[in-house]
């Protein structure tokens, strides 16, 4: 395993805020007392989210408190619950501390990679009045939209870190991308969307991946599908999906 590529995939960040999967959960702590860089590299970034933390999180008025926690309450699915800071046995009011300072979220590829829909809607309702996150104002406009669909397109075999989410709007035919972990293609190499519609494979268009850190936009996206995948092929892409080079893959 390439422990600095594994690193950098995001997934310490979203496992110190308590939003890996179970199966991901264990594979980190596994690894954990395999390789000190992962876990000097855990424990940095408890010190780092609790420094920041301390600098910027500052409570909200009574009404502002109230308002949140109605909004909370009307969501059909349970409030995700962050791991505390381990560091130094300081314990936070964690949702406060999101409603008050987006600094916590701590970057985009934590913020997208494995939260979706009702996650992702929470999140953003808390933040969308912040400066301080990375995320384009008008990046929020598609992630805010209760009309679009957001799909998590995950890594395939020797790619399993790899990580993007999609937001797509079925009334547009357009999806919108976002890349958090994902090797760059070569120029002689493009990264290539397909949808599964009605059985076929169909191919979505060629994926922009010199873009980093906004959603890179795609149109002509078949609304009757099902499911996504990533391949990388020739530059100008392919006829047919190489199915050997598929990177990611995701179901709606």
């Amino acid at each position: 395993m390439d422990i600095k590529e594994y690193i950098s995939s995001g997934i310490i960040e979203l496992y110190v805020m308590g939003l890996c999967s179970p199966e991901e959960e264990k594979e980190l702590e596994a690894l954990r007392p395999q390789y000190k860089e992962l876990h000097e590299a855990i424990l940095q970034y408890e010190k780092d989210m609790e420094e920041k933390m301390l600098r910027y999180a500052t409570l909200p008025d009574a009404e502002t408190d109230k308002q949140i926690l109605q909004q909370l309450a009307s969501l059909n699915t349970p409030v995700v619950q962050m791991r505390p800071v381990q560091s130094t046995g300081l314990k936070f009011n964690w949702m406060r501390s999101v409603a008050a300072a987006a600094v916590i979220l701590l970057g985009i590829s934590a913020y997208f990679n494995y939260t979706l829909y009702n996650k992702t809607k929470k999140q953003a309702a808390l933040i969308s009045n912040s400066t301080s996150s990375p995320l384009p104002a008008a990046d929020y406009t598609v992630i805010t939209n209760p009309a679009i669909t957001p799909v998590a397109l995950y890594g395939v075999g020797s790619h399993a870190i790899c990580r993007c989410t999609m937001f797509w709007d079925k009334s547009t035919g357009k999806a919108y991308i976002m890349i958090h972990h994902l090797p760059r293609s070569s120029s002689s190499k493009d990264y290539q969307l397909w949808a599964e519609v009605d059985g076929k494979t169909v191919n979505v268009g060629i994926i922009n991946d010199a873009i980093r850190g906004r959603f890179i936009e795609v149109t002509n996206v078949p609304n009757q599908s099902i499911a996504f995948k990533v391949t990388l092929e020739q530059s100008g892409g392919a006829a047919q999906p190489t199915l050997a080079e598929t990177y990611l893959e995701g179901k709606i």
